[in-house]
């Protein structure tokens, strides 16, 4: 048991391991009036009372931001490797995930980044959105409102085959898929 709140430090809320060049948003439990504590360099905070706290992470390293609640660390690197994972032929209503990894082959924790980091593009037979919520509304939250996950489906009497690019940052991914003809 660590008994650090007694010497009056902040606890660890977590880390997170996050791009370079992107906005993240701070979980709700740390609470408002978040400051970066370390990593001046490498972080940016926006300011802000009350949660959504947004950082950038300007550069690979190491930063610790201090809120109200506690120390929340974010570990930032380069994305290495960007994937869109979904099917190659779409015919009717698929899912779509982008995921990256560090050089070291670890994931980064995408469900912090802001969907202001976060860009999809895709051919004009496509229709890419994020999920519907409908009766499960309490369930869309965090990852699948930021742009991670998406929705991809043929428009109607539409077809080809073409490219689903997703940029995350400065990195860049794509997927190629075709929608046939006879669905």
């Amino acid at each position: 048991m660590s008994l650090s709140w007694l010497v009056g430090c902040h606890p660890l809320l977590g880390e997170h391991r996050v791009p370079v060049g992107v906005k993240v948003f701070l979980p709700e439990q740390s609470g408002g009036a978040c400051r970066v504590r370390e990593g001046g360099d490498v972080l940016q905070v926006d300011p802000g009372d009350r949660p959504p706290v947004h950082v950038e992470a300007r550069r690979a390293g190491r930063g610790v931001v201090r809120c109200e609640n506690g120390d929340i660390a974010l570990v930032v690197a380069p994305i290495a490797k960007l994937t869109v994972k979904g099917p190659a032929v779409i015919e009717s209503d698929v899912e779509l995930v982008a995921e990256a990894l560090t050089a070291r082959g670890e994931p980064f924790d995408l469900d912090r980044v802001s969907s202001q980091s976060v860009a999809w593009s895709h051919p004009d037979f496509l229709a890419v959105k994020p999920p519907r919520c409908g009766h499960m509304a309490t369930l869309c939250s965090g990852f699948l409102g930021n742009g991670v996950l998406m929705r991809a489906y043929p428009l109607h009497e539409r077809w080809g085959e073409g490219d689903i690019v997703v940029r995350i940052g400065e990195a860049r991914a794509s997927l190629r898929v075709v929608t046939p003809r006879e669905r």
